[in-house]
């Protein structure tokens, strides 16, 4: 059990289960996501196979929650089931056309590979998305570019990381054509990370919103776990641990830990990291205006720390994993000094920061993270109402909070965290975001 005290854990298994029901109930879901349509200025676009933001994270959610109740287990089993059979059929009217993680092929086949581990019924749908991918990958025209790339191609979201992060979930047993789309995913990794390169910056014209232009207007290198270069590191690292052996991966798991180490910025509670470096009009980086990232697993310390770790892993290096341990610990006293996140969810709430506690709980033996996990349980579980449609709400900005059912943004994605916080259900879910 994570959590190091049994009634908060106690607690922690009532508010997924919580959760997890809402989700269940169809019209509550329907209700809640017409409610918040009105009122969202970024739509999340709910439905259809998507692994973040519709039916396939359903499944994993529901899957979970047969292995956290096994008293209901055959009721949660079914509608994990139910939820497959949705993803799949609503994929023939939203293609999966790209193989991303976030609505692509790789995260429908994600959720398949979740419940496959249990029932041998969907390795054969599994095999046929995992062909799927490969061809994606192995047939898509390449994004490389030495004049600068869009994080999109790279990143954890629906990008080269996320979809190599899942790849690896299966060892090194893979089919010839997987393995070759292991193959290009990672030497594409290695390109883009290449030393003294710096191919790995973002252009204006691939800004995703004017907005960038103000404090990166000639480009900038960008930091957050779900679109930077520590995604690049932690799917590098999931891969060598997985037994991939490709000339260079290893040495550039290297150069990518000690460039994110050289980079922190200090504050009063310890080792942090701004959201991107600015590039001058040269080209240089212009590490003079670091600003501070937010303190969630998008952006900031949490998800550069966590990548750190699994770096470590990959490294045997007990001086990064210090590193690391010691960047989480300063996230923590940050948040205790802050007193209260906005958000619960996992990309930009306290259930991301919870998800890589439990994360560094496993891996490491730090008293503070332990302790720190039951802090972000209570404040998770704060942000849990019985009375709200989902039983908790995404922050959108001030004054908006929205009943989303999805796992990114939503409440799919705080019963999960609930679940690894008490050492309930299965971790696995946690490599669709790079951190487990």
């Amino acid at each position: 059990m994570t959590v190091a005290h049994p009634a908060l854990a106690a607690e922690a298994l009532r508010g997924a289960a919580l959760l997890a029901s809402r989700l269940a109930d169809p019209d509550v879901v329907e209700a809640a996501v017409a409610e918040s349509e009105q009122s969202s200025r970024y739509p999340f676009g709910w439905g259809g196979p998507s692994l973040f933001a519709g039916h396939a994270g359903s499944a994993l959610v529901f899957q979970n929650a047969h292995r956290a109740q096994p008293e209901r287990a055959e009721h949660w089993r079914a509608l994990a089931h139910q939820q497959l059979v949705l993803a799949a059929q609503t994929s023939f009217d939203v293609p999966l056309d790209n193989p991303g993680l976030a609505a692509g092929t790789a995260g429908l086949a994600f959720a398949f590979a979740d419940s496959a581990t249990e029932e041998p019924r969907y390795g054969a749908t599994l095999a046929k998305l995992n062909a799927q991918l490969a061809e994606q990958v192995t047939g898509t025209v390449t994004w490389r570019a030495e004049d600068g790339v869009k994080d999109n191609d790279y990143d954890a979201v629906q990008g080269a990381s996320g979809t190599l992060g899942y790849l690896s979930l299966f060892g090194t047993d893979l089919a010839p054509d997987v393995q070759s789309a292991v193959d290009v995913l990672v030497n594409d990794l290695i390109w883009l990370c290449a030393p003294q390169e710096r191919r790995w910056f973002i252009p204006p014209r691939h800004y995703p919103i004017e907005d960038y232009n103000e404090p990166y207007p000639h480009g900038y290198v960008n930091l957050g776990l779900a679109h930077g270069i520590p995604g690049p590191l932690a799917a590098l690292s999931f891969a060598w641990r997985a037994g991939h052996r490709h000339e260079g991966l290893i040495e550039t798991v290297r150069h990518l830990t000690d460039y994110l180490v050289g980079v922190p910025c200090e504050d009063e509670w310890g080792r942090n990291w701004p959201g991107g470096i600015p590039l001058t009009e040269d080209g240089a980086e212009n590490r003079g205006r670091l600003g501070r990232a937010r303190t969630a697993w998008c952006y900031g310390a949490p998800g550069i720390a966590c990548a750190l770790l699994n770096a470590s892993i990959a490294l045997q290096d007990n001086e990064v994993r210090e590193i690391a341990v010691d960047a989480f610990e300063a996230v923590l006293r940050r948040f205790t000094a802050a007193g209260r996140m906005d958000g619960a969810t996992l990309c930009h709430g306290a259930a991301g920061l919870l998800a890589i506690a439990a994360a560094f709980d496993r891996q490491t033996d730090s008293a503070e993270i332990r302790d720190g996990i039951a802090a972000l349980t209570e404040h998770v579980l704060s942000h849990c109402d019985e009375h709200l449609l989902l039983g908790v709400q995404d922050y959108e900005e001030a004054g908006v909070l929205l009943d989303n059912p999805g796992l990114l943004t939503g409440s799919a994605g705080v019963a999960l965290a609930l679940w690894s916080a008490a050492g309930a259900g299965d971790a696995r879910w946690e490599r669709a975001l790079l951190i487990g």
